[in-house]
């Protein structure tokens, strides 16, 4: 998610902007407030007249009455809780049908709120170099180079009809690859890291195909659904196909950590002890794994909860009424809860694979070294045997 965050602040900036002006979407700031309409129903929504200066787009410079639409309760004062916009807010304006004189024919689109979350990035960013120096620097290529996979090329693969199970299956690879090896270098570590996310990631994406095939869910609520058919304009979209890419997505940066952490650890104890053989290193391995494991699991099922949230105040609303069961059983409970069980399986074997391979790796590099230590010494000593033969012919020359 931070990768996408990152790449939306800095990378379709200028993009934005230009779109807005263009669907006659303006920026202007508001500058005064009239009275609001009055209601009877303390409930009800209400409207308030305001006055907006349009600082951007063909009205630039002209001030403007719009509606702005307030809602919440009225206090015994008569004042509204909650209003929409208010005196010095920043706003976008649509204006695409506006008729001079007629507030009803503008409306406020949104509050401006792109830029702080720009500067929030813009902080984001400068410490994560500041306090991770090269490697934060590295960490921020990684974040765009995911960000731009995401949204500039696995979202409109998928608007175009491309299968999203191939395409995130290839993008994450890629990810993993190239990720890895930006951020740890090219050496048997990475390689051990990169089978065990690659695993990982793998064994969660079948088990939710396998889940899904008998489960039949998509994950989208029937309204959701509709927006995207016609969005994209596909009456056949896989629903189940991007159901298995969010998966496999979202357990990626979770796997690639556990990975990362065991293939690290396993190099250490190598080079600490370098006689320990395969089976010891994967041991001391699964114990790190362990670790990390119950930690991890964690992170990944409060990044699902936190991210469906919503879901969570359903199934305790359904618990009241109904069963657990009966509100699991619901399409888009039960997709946010294979996801985290998918995902955290992935997880879990993504430790034995990793461990496996670093240990494998670095006792096969001891002896691919081993060997090119006794050829070094061959070539040194018919080396040194030449210099002695052409040193006696030289004397008796």
């Amino acid at each position: 998610m931070c990768a996408i965050i990152i790449f939306t602040c800095f990378g379709v900036k200028a993009q934005s902007n230009s779109q807005q002006d263009n669907s006659g979407v303006v920026h202007g700031k508001v500058i005064k407030m009239h009275g609001s309409v009055n209601s009877s129903n303390k409930n009800s929504i209400r409207y308030a007249y305001i006055d907006i200066k349009i600082t951007s787009g063909k009205l630039k410079g002209q001030i403007i009455t719009v509606q702005n639409s307030v809602s919440g309760k009225i206090n015994d004062e008569g004042s509204n809780t909650q209003s929409f916009a208010q005196v010095g807010d920043n706003v976008l304006v649509n204006i695409d049908n506006y008729k001079k004189g007629d507030p009803k024919t503008a409306y406020i689109y949104e509050i401006v709120r792109y830029k702080y979350l720009y500067e929030l990035g813009i902080v984001f960013a400068l410490l994560l170099v500041v306090i991770g120096g090269i490697k934060g620097f590295k960490s921020l290529i990684t974040l765009a180079i995911t960000g731009f996979s995401i949204i500039k090329v696995l979202i409109p693969l998928v608007i175009q009809g491309f299968n999203p199970m191939t395409v995130a299956i290839v993008i994450c690879i890629f990810l993993i690859v190239v990720n890895l090896t930006i951020i740890s270098g090219r050496n048997k570590k990475t390689l051990a890291a990169i089978i065990g996310t690659s695993g990982g990631v793998v064994i969660a994406g079948l088990i939710a195909t396998f889940s899904n095939s008998i489960l039949r869910i998509s994950g989208l609520t029937d309204d959701e659904m509709q927006t995207i058919i016609y969005t994209v304009q596909n009456a056949s979209f896989n629903f189940s196909g991007l159901l298995f890419a969010e998966i496999i997505m979202g357990a990626l940066g979770a796997v690639m950590d556990t990975s990362v952490s065991i293939a690290s650890s396993i190099k250490e104890i190598k080079d600490a002890k370098p006689d320990m053989n395969i089976k010891e290193l994967f041991k001391s391995g699964m114990n790190v794994g362990k670790d990390i494991m119950g930690s991890m699991s964690n992170t990944l099922i409060l990044a699902y909860a936190g991210g469906a949230m919503y879901l969570m105040i359903m199934i305790a609303s359904y618990s009241y009424t109904s069963s657990i069961s009966t509100a699991i059983n619901q399409d888009v409970i039960a997709a946010e809860v294979l996801k985290a069980l998918a995902g955290s399986i992935g997880l879990i074997l993504a430790i034995p694979i990793t461990a496996f391979a670093a240990a494998f790796l670095s006792t096969r590099k001891e002896k691919l070294d081993y060997t090119k230590d006794e050829s070094q010494k061959k070539v040194d000593l018919m080396y040194n045997k030449f210099r002695k033969l052409f040193s006696l012919n030289k004397k008796e020359l």
